[in-house]
């Protein structure tokens, strides 16, 4: 068998923690990337009648979806 490694004294927590940080800064990137993804798409929209449907079609979901995701995570109050 493959010796295993001798690891130091609180390597692991402190893998632990890194591994933890990175992750919650990767999962921050990806909120704001969505955020500003959707506010640019709610802008889109508006551009012409029909706008939002043709979206949708580019993107390959449903216009309720453009919409939900636009209201999540734009923070927009369409009616």
């Amino acid at each position: 068998m493959t010796p295993r490694h001798s690891r130091p004294e609180d390597a692991k927590q402190e893998l632990e923690a890194a591994v933890t940080a990175a992750k919650q800064e990767r999962d921050d990137a990806v909120t704001e990337a969505d955020r500003k993804f959707w506010t640019r798409i709610h802008e889109l929209k508006s551009l012409y009648r029909g706008a939002q449907t043709d979206i949708a079609e580019l993107l390959g979901v449903t216009r309720d979806a453009v919409l939900k995701a636009t209201k999540k995570h734009a923070g927009t109050a369409d009616k």
